[in-house]
């Protein structure tokens, strides 16, 4: 027997500073980030970074998906192999030079020796399920170049070769040291230790060194190389999410366009809103673009995507950053981005119904970048998609992208034989019923608006509406890339609000309650805001409100992006729901519901202009409805009643689907006489 002593030759350390400086020296792509703008209201905070970097870095908690199994389980054994691993070599480094000799376990400490060959073991079976989705059952929609493109050294399937080289050596390495030395407890080594026994000792003896040396070369090369190669993810992804700030994830930064128009040091003349370019973008959102990991699921969620539309979350993403990259390293030729790296038609694709975000494993944030690209159209460019010119016209000039008067703003109340409260002459109530532009323009959200106020008197509310002092919120105009409008119609809207006093906003519908609650503050128009369905759930809660049990037949619900995803607002309009069906189980969900829910298509100001390429969101979503067997869907969204019917419609199913608002199916449910 031969004791085993930690000994490198002074020329290993010479390779490995060799490695780590090549390694330093191609972080550079990671700082490439810094050619973007800085952003104020992003300030670091050194707990959430933590905090961040372990559950969605090392925990990986966005990776585990029931819709990826099959990649949540290839991950899971990649990343915990490699971070063990990781570890163990750490470990090994410290205590061949005494450090901390007294605390760390030895290479062959039963239970580090047998840690150690379950991780090595999780990464060959991680690599080996890689390879195979690569190669035999790859996904359409997933990237795949076999040892070279798209800017990645050794390709897709190159380096998945590679590190399995690399695992496969070091179980032969050890191996090898296990019959040469046979240190004590060797039988913990529970895969090198029956490897070792392939030969006879004096083979092993012979190829102990060679194998040594081929495996730590390996790791120094893969080190060397790593930022080069697709693996660059791990790093440029773990400084990513550690970076989010989950608060303001999604959100649209303010352009405050009206304080930039009014600067006299303002070069009016030569000045770009929006971005053309990638360095344009903020520092957070090309980190965003260096960090994708070309995983495909935002694409594969998208509902643009999904329909035909030419749009891919994923290419957008990477486009940015090989932009990025040309510019910076003079990487490939650097093309304009908007108009021909990534088209006009790809950008008002996007409905900005979050799916892609709701689905990224890093966090990234795609519909801020693509509303910062159609702000460069509009404002910049004057080139808002044709149809969708006429909407931001008629909301200028009318306050509603209907175009309708603003005088009309109360005709829905007074063809209903309404008296409500204004504000105007009340000046003071508990609640603001924010109305809408569809509630008051649009017939079928004009049923929604009197079923509100039938709620409202039969719970005894005190409220009151704007009437015609109430104007659009700006939610189409702003994500159209029309942020001047949309910050001309907020200040407008909140110098109105701020006149008057109220506790609460309520609003049925999610794209004002959205603009209200979420983007108002940031043009200190700070209120209370509910979504109707919230209001109502609290109304019967408190028994303010008895509806009967009125709902019939098999009932289903359709999450609205900006209700579910932008608000996470799930349990209400269930729980209202589930208080008026009449038999216990007539409730059926949707197979795709609550974040993964599907886009009417009408976000995005898509309400406004349609898209040619492809079938049509709304007859996708409905046709799933007709497949569940509902009688009934139920939704709480202003533009998704609209789609919704409209799909009907095209289906000819108008006779056999009902399509109602949760206001309406409360309001119905009312006993006759509080009506």
């Amino acid at each position: 027997m031969h004791e085993f002593k930690y000994a490198y030759p002074a020329y290993f350390y010479l390779v490995a500073l060799a490695a780590l400086l090549y390694f330093f020296y191609n972080l550079r792509k990671l700082w490439a980030a810094s050619a973007g703008k800085p952003d104020p209201a992003v300030k670091i905070n050194i707990g959430e970074f933590f905090i961040n970097g372990l559950t969605f870095g090392i925990f990986q908690r966005r990776v585990f998906s029931r819709r990826f199994a099959y990649p949540a389980l290839m991950h899971f054994l990649l990343a915990w192999g490699f971070f063990i691993l990781f570890f163990a070599t750490t470990v090994d480094f410290f205590v061949a030079r005494g450090w901390f000799a007294d605390f760390l376990p030895q290479l062959d400490t039963p239970w580090f020796a047998s840690l150690n060959d379950t991780a090595g073991l999780m990464l060959i079976a991680g690599l080996l399920l890689a390879l195979y989705r690569r190669m035999f059952s790859k996904p359409e929609k997933l990237p795949h170049d076999l040892f070279s493109g798209r800017g990645n050294f050794l390709g897709d399937s190159g380096i998945i070769l590679f590190l399995l080289l690399l695992a496969l050596g070091g179980f032969f390495a050890e191996a090898a040291r296990l019959a040469v030395y046979q240190p004590p407890a060797v039988e913990y080594s529970w895969i090198g230790y029956p490897l070792s026994a392939l030969f006879p000792v004096s083979s092993w003896r012979q190829f102990e060194l060679i194998l040594w040396w081929f495996h730590a070369l390996s790791a120094l090369l893969f080190i060397a190389l790593l930022p080069l190669t697709k693996m660059f993810h791990i790093l440029a992804a773990l400084v990513n999410v550690a970076l989010t700030n989950r608060q303001l994830r999604g959100r649209l930064r303010p352009m405050f366009v009206s304080r930039l128009m009014e600067d006299p040091e303002a070069d009016l003349e030569n000045i770009s809103l929006g971005v053309s370019r990638s360095r344009e973008f903020r520092r957070k959102q090309l980190l965003d673009a260096i960090a994708c990991t070309e995983c495909a699921r935002c694409t594969t969620v998208c509902p643009a995507n999904t329909t035909g539309k030419p749009l891919s979350p994923m290419k957008i993403m990477t486009d940015i950053r090989e932009h990025l990259y040309a510019g910076q390293f003079g990487n490939g030729e650097q093309k304009d981005l908007v108009g021909a790296t990534i088209t006009e038609t790809e950008l008002w694709s996007c409905t900005t119904c979050g799916a892609c975000m709701a689905e990224c494993p890093v966090l990234n944030e795609h519909v801020p970048a693509i509303v910062d690209m159609r702000r460069y159209l509009v404002l910049s460019e004057g080139k808002p998609p044709e149809q969708a010119s006429e909407s931001l016209e008629k909301t200028l000039s009318t306050g509603n992208p209907w175009g309708l008067p603003k005088s009309n703003r109360l005709k829905w109340a007074t063809d209903a034989g309404l008296d409500i409260p204004v504000f105007s002459e009340k000046k003071k109530a508990d609640v603001l019923y924010w109305v809408g532009c569809a509630g008051a323009y649009d017939p079928l959200n004009q049923q929604v608006a009197v079923s509100m106020i039938r709620i409202f008197e039969a719970a005894g509310v005190d409220y009151a509406v704007l009437g015609t002092e109430e104007s659009c919120t700006g939610d189409s105009a702003r994500r159209l890339g029309e942020e001047y409008l949309f910050e001309t119609m907020a200040l407008q809207n909140i110098d109105t609000l701020n006149r008057y006093e109220f506790e609460v906003i309520v609003t049925p519908c999610p794209h004002c309650f959205n603009t209200l609650k979420n983007e108002y503050p940031a043009f200190d128009g700070n209120y209370r805001v509910m979504h109707h369905s919230e209001f109502i759930s609290e109304l019967i809660s408190a028994g303010k409100l008895s509806p009967d049990k009125t709902l019939s037949g098999r009932v289903t619900y359709h999450d609205a992006c900006y209700l579910g995803r932008h608000n996470q607002i799930y349990s209400a309009p269930r729980n209202v729901l589930g208080k008026l069906l009449k038999t216990e189980g007539g409730f059926t969900e949707l197979p795709r519901h609550h974040a993964d829910s599907f886009c009417c298509g009408a976000g995005g100001g898509n309400m406004w202009h349609d898209i040619e390429a492809g079938s049509r969101m709304n007859v996708n979503r409905i046709e799933e409805v007709m497949h569940s067997g509902a009688d009934t869907v139920a939704t709480a969204c202003s533009f998704c009643l609209i789609m919704l019917d409209d799909a009907l419609k095209i289906k000819g199913q108008e006779d056999t689907l009902k399509v109602l608002y949760i206001a309406q199916v409360v309001a119905d449910s009312l006993p006759a006489s509080r009506k």
